[in-house]
């Protein structure tokens, strides 16, 4: 399994402002659809865990997102096999690293179900300071558009972040809602 510390800015985009950034970077960018399946359950929401498993060029991956101390959410990751990824998404619950770590923060897995799809399509750019990615995403009937920018280095990454934004003529006040609150946000609309 493996462990980060996930430091990012993300901001929401018009449509203009994605179809501008995804031309400026075209040439730098690695473009790949990912879908991610996100599930719930009381106890993770009271704990505000983030639970999802996420397919991305035939690869799957199970991921747990929790709060970090100080900055950021630390994530854990766990690559599945297709028909382990199946297994899940079909209401099963097996053991696995994850599977253990949430039973040990008192996560009652036969309560866990899958709560929405999210499809988004990425540009991925590596950047000196970070990894740069454009984001549209497409979900319950809805999209929208996003750029994260992932740090590597807080200092140097806040830096790169802040000419990024200078060069675009792009606007920021504080991150903006995660793609999971998006969608759970589009289920009260309708």
């Amino acid at each position: 399994m493996e462990e980060n510390l996930e430091i990012e800015y993300k901001l929401l985009l018009s449509r203009e402002q994605f179809d501008n950034l995804t031309h400026y970077y075209d040439h730098m960018a690695h473009v790949y659809t990912q879908t991610n399946k996100y599930f719930t359950s009381q106890a993770l929401q009271e704990k505000r865990i983030a639970l999802r498993i996420r397919e991305k060029e035939k690869a799957y991956e199970m991921t747990v997102k929790t709060k970090a101390e100080g900055t950021g959410r630390k994530e854990y990751n766990l690559a599945l096999t297709k028909e382990d990824a199946q297994f899940f998404l079909n209401g099963g619950m097996k053991e696995n690293e994850i599977t253990s770590m949430l039973k040990a923060m008192d996560i009652d897995l036969s309560e866990i179900k899958i709560l929405c799809r999210l499809k988004t399509i990425r540009h991925d750019i590596q950047l000196e300071d970070g990894m740069l990615s454009l984001d549209a995403n497409y979900y319950h009937g809805q999209e929208d558009y996003e750029m994260e920018f992932e740090l590597s280095d807080l200092e140097a990454g806040k830096k790169t972040f802040a000419l990024l934004l200078k060069k675009h003529k792009l606007s920021y006040q504080q991150n903006c809602e995660s793609k999971l609150k998006r969608a759970l946000s589009s289920f009260n609309e309708k």
